[in-house]
């Protein structure tokens, strides 16, 4: 199951790669300058390279002005025109960025439900293997060797199988694993059927609730997270896949342990107790960090005058705007509670002196935020807000 911890994480990484293509864009458009400035070679009068030169470099100065932030300066139509189909150049592609990363974040977060619905269907897909591998003539023709279908008959097995919730889920978004009937065969056979711990399961007579229950977190944890060729399906779909899968392995051991042995039935665990509300949460913080990115860097230009803002880890000067964007939009969420999520951020993904600078300047904004009366604060945000 994610939390807001995780959220924040992806909303971190997204901007990051916002961040990155508007360098991109910035280079892109004073490229758009020099490319207009090129000498003309279709045409038969003679060009003057160094006039051609010092005009682009006099756009180049309208362009810099507007990335600056201040008016563009005195010049003439033909150099301000070019300065400004730059700069629309410049906006128009950023804005198709912020847009393709916001959807991009969005869908890979709701695709960690379908692979951990995935990886309860490829565990029956397993034990339906091992049942018609033990099956097949080799077995027949050879009486002394006993046939254990313990892992096809296991109770956690049967629930998944049985649960009319994944079935459900399953054909509504199209998840199976038909297109690879042969590379589970090979799974089995190579990584599943020649494992120890499998094999003395299967051998068990009669092995209980807790027994049935520890093999499919064995096989799952142990062998199939661990494959890389299971792992490379999932890469082809999920760039962040080392990311999530921690998530997906989580919310299925949950369902392991949830059968309930009177039921019989299992817990199909939600992406998050509730995703309109945590889905939300992830969109607006991804935008209103894009969006008020000035305003957030000018107040950390204010409290870091003796820290030149071009020395602040690119990670660290987004995790304190998020951080910025988070205390003053969030009514329900403590201030104390950003502030110790962010400081974790930057302990996590950036250098090993970020945890320290990013608490100081947190501690700072958010006094003078409040000084301010910026911050307010509502409901369970008011907890621990003083």
């Amino acid at each position: 199951m994610l939390n807001r911890r995780i959220l924040r994480a992806k909303a971190m990484q997204h901007v990051y790669a916002y961040k990155q293509c508007q360098r991109s864009n910035y280079e892109l458009a004073f490229q758009h300058i020099q490319d207009a400035y090129q000498p003309d070679l279709n045409s038969m009068e003679v060009q003057d390279k160094h006039q051609l030169a010092a005009e682009s470099k006099l756009a180049a100065e309208l362009l810099e002005d507007y990335f600056g932030h201040k008016p563009m300066r005195e010049a003439d139509d033909k150099h301000r025109k070019v300065a400004e189909e730059a700069v629309r150049l410049y906006e128009r592609q950023c804005s198709k960025d912020e847009s393709f990363l916001l959807n991009q974040m969005l869908s890979s977060t709701e695709r960690i439900a379908d692979h951990y619905l995935l990886f309860l269907l490829l565990l029956v897909e397993l034990a339906e293997e091992s049942h018609r591998d033990q099956q097949k003539p080799s077995y027949s023709a050879r009486p002394q060797v006993e046939v254990h279908t313990n892992f096809y008959l296991n109770k956690v097995i049967q629930a998944i199988r049985d649960s009319e919730e994944l079935q459900r889920e399953a054909e509504q978004r199209k998840l199976n694993w038909n297109e690879h009937v042969v590379e589970i065969r090979q799974w089995y056979k190579n990584s599943v059927k020649t494992d120890e711990e499998f094999k003395k399961y299967q051998m068990s007579e009669q092995p209980g609730l807790e027994e049935d229950i520890k093999i499919v977190r064995y096989i799952f944890n142990n062998i199939i997270l661990k494959s890389e060729p299971i792992a490379n399906v999932f890469e082809e779909n999920d760039i962040n896949w080392a990311e999530n899968s921690k998530a997906i392995k989580s919310m299925v051991n949950k369902t392991v342990k949830s059968l309930d042995e009177d039921s019989g039935e299992i817990e199909i665990v939600e992406l998050t107790p509730n995703w309109e509300e945590d889905r939300e949460f992830l969109r607006d913080l991804y935008k209103l960090t894009i969006k008020n990115d000035l305003e957030y860097e000018t107040l950390i230009k204010e409290k870091s005058k003796n820290w030149s803002v071009e020395r602040i880890a690119s990670l660290d000067s987004i995790v304190i705007k998020m951080a910025i964007a988070e205390m003053l939009n969030f009514s329900s969420i403590p201030v104390k509670v950003t502030i110790n999520e962010y400081i974790d951020l930057s302990k996590n993904y950036s250098t090993h002196k970020s945890k320290q600078f990013v608490n100081g300047m947190l501690d700072v904004i958010a006094q003078e935020l409040q000084d301010r009366n910026m911050i307010r604060k509502s409901g369970r945000g008011l907890i621990d807000n003083q």
